[in-house]
């Protein structure tokens, strides 16, 4: 699987996972399309297709979104921040700061005006699809640098928060169209990281 698509799919989620009322069905169905002509892993096909086929009337995702990650009444709430997972709370400097470093290194600045802190796996997911997308457009002499970046991202931060997410969604009946997505954002962390010790 080519690194221009796993970064595509990256943008993708993230704005899965950041904007619960955005339409997102005919980019879900054209990114599934693209990845089975590329003959793509199994593992990224399953989610992806579960996402496209059970996909929430837009009346109703932003009401699935905020019972599963905002404020659920009968279940726990599956936290989208990386602090809350790993720490119990917000913003835990553990957590925020080697992020931050990640995110300086690569001269990413998160927008003030979007008041969302920096760990949200929304914002992660465009990380990484910002460093995926250097790795293959970007200047050459800077390609180990994001390469690294990249890396660490996955290694420290994506791979251990997506599997917890993915771990919790099925725990509190999520619909299939944000389990695919959690899934999906597994097998895309796998996929990202195998792709990148291939280069």
């Amino acid at each position: 699987m080519s690194l221009a698509y796993l970064a595509d799919l990256s943008q993708l989620l993230a704005e899965v996972f950041l904007e619960p009322d955005a339409d997102l069905g005919d980019d879900l169905r054209e990114v599934l399309a693209q990845l089975q002509a590329e003959g793509g892993s199994p593992e990224l096909l399953a989610p992806l297709a579960r996402m496209t086929g059970a996909g929430l009337d837009l009346a109703a995702q932003p009401v699935e979104y905020a019972r599963l990650f905002r404020h659920a009444l009968t279940t726990d709430t599956v936290h989208l921040f990386e602090s809350a997972q790993a720490r119990g709370h917000l913003m835990a400097p553990a957590v925020i700061g080697p992020l931050q470093a990640i995110y300086d290194e690569a001269d990413i600045a998160v927008d003030e005006d979007l008041a969302t802190p920096p760990d949200h796996l929304g914002l992660e997911l465009a990380c990484l699809s910002y460093l995926l997308g250097q790795v293959v457009e970007g200047d050459l002499a800077d390609r180990a640098t994001f390469v690294a970046l990249a890396q660490r991202l996955l290694r420290e931060h994506l791979e251990p928060f997506t599997a917890a997410v993915a771990e919790q969604l099925p725990q509190v009946a999520a619909q299939p169209y944000y389990l695919g997505a959690a899934e999906l954002a597994v097998a895309l962390v796998a996929e990202a990281s195998k792709a990148l010790v291939d280069l």
